[in-house]
């Protein structure tokens, strides 16, 4: 196969029907990399990311289909943080032509951070943690991405909100359950942290040797 499900119209009229589904939450774009990887976009309905046609994909998701293409195919749904530090849950497939490359890709994109927010706000109220494991174990069953993403969650969970919401104590508090759990030691852990808690790479590690000098939290 080497044209793009843009070009049939039930799939055009299928994803515009998708995104009403989502009631504005939803973003389906279409991506066509047969020409590149620069304006990637040919087709785009919702406006989560603010893309247009015309416009690019991100760093990272170019990164994972030029280099580790299986990656998406084993884990086609992950999550990612907007620059307005929104929550999106993201579900993407690869389109490949008859020789297995890849030549364009269709995702799904779907905010998430009330869901979450009222999710971490009712695990604040019942104030049950299950055992997690430790870095090493998860690294097992996880990507860099996924892993990192798990453990920031469980780090908003216990705080009842994303971590860029978080004043300077929580985010303190945060990273000392973060280094607790072994985080620092992932490939980039910093430059991930630095883009969720939205801050400097200077203030967050000011904010972790604060952080070294409490107690993790159990």
């Amino acid at each position: 196969m080497d044209r793009l499900p843009t070009d049939n119209a039930f799939f055009k009229q299928f994803i515009r029907n998708l995104a009403q589904f989502f009631e504005g939450k939803g973003e389906i774009a279409v991506h066509d990399f047969r020409g590149g990887f620069d304006h990637t976009v040919v087709d785009i309905v919702g406006s989560l990311s603010g893309r247009q046609v015309g416009d690019n994909s991100s760093d990272s998701f170019i990164d994972a289909v030029m280099n580790r293409p299986e990656s998406i195919d084993s884990s086609p749904v992950y999550f990612g943080r907007s620059e307005k530090g929104t929550i999106r849950k993201t579900c993407s497939t690869l389109i490949r032509d008859e020789t297995g490359a890849v030549i364009g890709a269709v995702c799904l994109n779907y905010d998430v951070t009330d869901l979450i927010l009222a999710h971490n706000a009712i695990n604040q109220c019942v104030r049950y943690w299950p055992e997690e494991s430790s870095v090493e174990e998860a690294t097992k069953a996880m990507d860099v991405d996924s892993l990192m993403q798990h453990y920031i969650s469980m780090a908003e969970a216990r705080a009842g909100k994303p971590l860029q919401l978080m004043n300077k104590e929580e985010k303190i508090q945060a990273l000392a359950y973060l280094d607790g759990k072994g985080v620092f030691k992932i490939h980039k852990a910093g430059v991930i942290l630095c883009d969720a808690f939205q801050i400097s790479k200077y203030t967050l590690y000011s904010y972790l040797d604060e952080a070294k000098q409490q107690v993790p939290q159990a």
